[in-house]
């Protein structure tokens, strides 16, 4: 067997980029050159999170240039505590150190993919509609954001920070600001490659909306990957009453001009657009806005999650992406739960500018007149033309993912190393929860009926270390649902509960079964021949 001096560093290199934190700091320790060769990858991967001693640590790496110029991959968590439970009436006490430690993130000019994560409950002061105590508020994460796209966009002073607190106005928070530069430019921009959201609130803020830097962040051209998760205000004791909450139809429908504006989305290559609630037909969010005829012009990987088909307009849409990519369009298209709507009873009258979508307005005034329309489109529709028009098509993934936890194989593969976690198992599952808009690409997820000890085996590999992806078992893809005002909790109905089967999935036509799984089968088949042409 080689010694470890006898091995390549290169070979050495592909180690370490499989070895956890501790081990590479004791890898470190064994000589000179082991140090250079693991130190970049223990300081590849840093978080900040809301909880134990993670602020003080991201203050120490940022004040050493010899660390924080190692650091790629940024999370930043607004968690105080996973044990926690938010909008309840546990007492919420913010996280000083952690709001305080925002402004290093200037710090890390190397950072290449920023990840920011908020608690999946938002609202809009601390006594959301329903009297109970919402924490992170929309002041609160207008504080984080607008904090974090002045670093990036290299425009942060402290008397800018001093407006963004004022505009905040966060209770119980007395902000401590850097005392000197640290010897970092004030004025250089990171050159962020993927930017992710996970909760990113239902609430367009006109204050962030305003903000130069945001608009900067949004303009970088080196900012070609761009995913969100798009949480919604819930009121848990009576869950029909979120459908009269307006930010959310405003949010959604402001999209074209505020996070899918023209200066991003000529440029992106990589789109995931994930929304906690079913979206697209009500709330609407009008794809034809972006780009009127070249939407999305250099794209080549899209994932929608929980986005619903309805209209003819949309096939064509989709098969009009990346035209300018040098593909010949979309080459990998992800859809982790969107099903077609085909029937929907809505209050009217709905739109005559714009046939079969509701009035958000008429909606919100509550005047019971309510419309029963049906919807013609079906899967066969969109696949046959899908088939044909999408010429640079490679991935085709269309069923149902992990949700907002934590996958089991991801959390499986985390915990085989046989040895004692280096962080508690609660933790564990909190950092490995809420990332659908980042892992649809994944491998897809162990059948159920596999036996455990096959499982294992996959557990042992590195093949769900980044997560567990879309199923496309047939219970899962294809779905179809309705709309009804007059139920609840949620208006929309799904027509298949039992997803992870090999049962083919409902249609609202016997018939429709059979061409919409004929219908996918070719355009897999067609997928696959290009594949083989193209190798």
């Amino acid at each position: 067997m080689a010694s470890a001096s006898t091995l390549w560093p290169e070979i050495w290199d592909r180690i370490c980029s499989f070895m956890p934190k501790p081990s590479l700091l004791q890898l470190g320790l064994t000589s000179r050159d082991m140090n250079h060769i693991a130190l970049p990858w223990a300081f590849r991967d840093l978080r900040l999170e809301g909880f134990g001693d993670s602020a003080e640590r991201f203050v120490k790496i940022a004040k050493s240039p010899a660390l924080r110029d190692l650091v790629r991959d940024l999370t930043i968590d607004t968690c105080i505590d996973p044990h926690f439970n938010y909008k309840s009436t546990e007492c919420y006490e913010m996280c000083t150190e952690f709001m305080d430690a925002l402004p290093y993130v200037r710090c890390f000019s190397r950072v290449t993919s920023l990840h920011l994560r908020f608690n999946e409950f938002c609202g809009s002061d601390e006594q959301d509609r329903r009297g109970v105590h919402c924490e992170e508020t929309w002041d609160f994460r207008y504080r984080v954001l607008n904090t974090v796209c002045h670093c990036v966009a290299g425009m942060w002073t402290e008397e800018r920070q001093v407006t963004i607190d004022e505009e905040a106005d966060l209770p119980d928070h007395t902000p401590k600001y850097p005392e000197d530069d640290l010897g970092v430019s004030l004025t250089q921009a990171l050159h962020l490659r993927e930017l992710t959201i996970a909760n990113l609130a239902d609430y367009d803020d006109p204050r962030l909306s305003a903000s130069e830097a945001w608009k900067k962040v949004l303009s970088l051209p080196s900012l070609v990957d761009l995913k969100l998760y798009i949480t919604t205000e819930i009121d848990e004791d009576a869950p029909e009453n979120a459908l009269y909450f307006e930010e959310k139809y405003a949010m959604l429908e402001n999209l074209p001009y505020t996070w899918l504006c023209p200066s991003i989305a000529e440029n992106l290559r990589v789109l995931s657009l994930y929304c906690q609630e079913f979206w697209g037909w009500f709330p609407k969010m009008d794809f034809r806005l972006v780009g009127e005829s070249s939407p999305f012009p250099k794209l080549k990987v899209l994932a929608l999650g929980y986005y619903v088909f309805s209209h003819q307009w949309q096939i064509d849409w989709f098969a009009s992406i990346g035209q300018e990519n040098g593909c010949f369009g979309l080459e990998e298209l992800y859809l982790d739960n969107c099903p077609i709507l085909f029937e929907a009873r809505q209050m009217g009258p709905f739109d005559s500018s714009d046939p079969g979508y509701p009035m958000t307005s008429t909606v919100l005034n509550r005047v019971w007149n309510p419309e029963t329309h049906k919807y013609p489109l079906r899967w066969h529709n969109i696949l046959s033309h899908w088939a044909q028009s999408m010429k640079g098509l490679k991935v085709f993934r269309t069923g149902r993912g992990s949700g907002n936890g934590p996958s089991k194989e991801m959390f499986n593969a985390a915990m085989q190393d046989g040895k004692s976690p280096e962080f508690p198992m609660v933790v564990l599952r909190h950092r490995l929860s809420d990332q659908a808009h980042r892992n649809f690409d994944a491998p897809e997820p162990i059948p159920p009926n596999m036996e455990l000890e096959v499982q294992k085996k996959l557990w042992v590999t590195s093949k769900y270390s980044q997560g567990a992806g879309i199923s496309t078992l047939p219970g899962c893809r294809l779905q179809y649902l309705k709309y009804d005002i007059t139920k609840g909790p949620s208006e929309y109905d799904e027509e298949t509960t039992n997803y992870f089967s090999d049962e083919i999935a409902f249609a609202p036509e016997v018939e429709a079964v059979a061409m919409d799984e004929a219908a996918y089968e070719n355009i897999m088949l067609a997928i696959s021949e290009r594949q083989e042409q193209g190798d």
